[in-house]
């Protein structure tokens, strides 16, 4: 099954006081490259992120933004310096008493000194917050696949279209061969005729220079590899296993092919026709970079 490289997915988890929001984006690339966006306290969580997502991902460039409710994970809890408090209290005591100022110290008095209180981060629990991660990571990773399999869907349609195109133009191509040798062999004898200004032509010479001419310009082995390039090309359409480098490879022979067929064309009917497979081939060529 072709998979294209791009999409998109989200999901969403909510529960015991917490929030979690994962987006998964993926673009095309040549190997697996995961870019992570964690909160800094989560940030511990890359590596295993990094495994989760490669047991299911072959290739692109994968972008994952995770948002957590702060509030949820951001839990204080306050603490109070005895201690220092205890000084403090001393301390206004003695003002008092040395400066005759009437009335007892209240609480609200204490609390002007704000180094009495310190707020510590409650330590997380990581092996629950990757538990807890999974659940919207999972989520947003069926939705990228799903975008992923109907892109890949449409590609598929799309190089099942242009190969028949192609298996068409390669089609003209092979009837053209024996009428471009006859107009090639006829072109020859005019050649020869007029060089030879009159005199007596050799026949088994010209027929054995026309021999090497249709040997030279023999294209059967091409259109042989072509065809089973093309077919192998379609086995691998349906294959469940990623394919997009070996499709490109596969194009690249195809393309060479192609190249070796244009460079025995001996007329430019022949030639028009070279022209429009590589047009198509570089249409597959461009759409195959999207396939993992």
């Amino acid at each position: 099954m072709v998979k294209s490289m791009t999409g998109f997915g989200r999901g969403e988890w909510q529960g015991e006081g917490k929030r979690l929001e994962v987006e998964i984006k993926s673009f095309n690339h040549r190997f697996c490259d995961i870019v992570p966006h964690l909160p800094r306290k989560l940030s511990s969580l890359e590596p295993r992120l990094r495994a989760f997502l490669k047991q299911r991902l072959s290739r692109g460039r994968i972008e994952v933004f995770v948002q957590v409710d702060e509030s949820s994970l951001d839990e204080q809890r306050l603490e109070i310096d005895l201690k220092l408090a205890k000084n403090y209290y001393g301390a206004l005591r003695m003002l008092k008493e040395t400066l005759g100022i009437p009335g007892a110290i209240q609480l609200d008095t204490m609390t002007v000194f704000k180094e009495i209180f310190t707020r510590k981060e409650a330590e997380l629990d990581l092996e629950k917050e990757w538990v807890v991660l999974q659940k919207p990571m999972e989520e947003a990773l069926t939705g990228l696949e799903r975008m992923r399999q109907e892109e890949g869907q449409a590609l598929r349609e799309d190089f099942l279209q242009r190969l028949c195109r192609v298996e068409g133009v390669v089609a003209e191509v092979e009837k053209r061969g024996p009428i471009a040798l006859e107009a090639c062999r006829d072109r020859l004898t005019e050649r020869v005729r007029e060089l030879s200004g009159g005199l007596p032509i050799d026949p088994a010479r010209l027929a054995q220079e026309v021999a090497f001419l249709a040997e030279r310009t023999d294209i059967t082995e091409e259109l042989v590899r072509i065809r089973s390039h093309v077919s192998q090309f379609r086995e691998m359409l349906e294959d469940p296993e990623p394919v997009g480098r070996k499709l490109d490879f596969l194009l690249q022979e195809i393309n060479r092919e192609v190249n070796t067929i244009g460079s025995k064309a001996n007329d430019a009917p022949s030639a028009q026709l070279v022209v429009e497979i590589k047009s198509e081939l570089e249409k597959m060529r461009e759409q195959v970079q999207n396939v993992e």
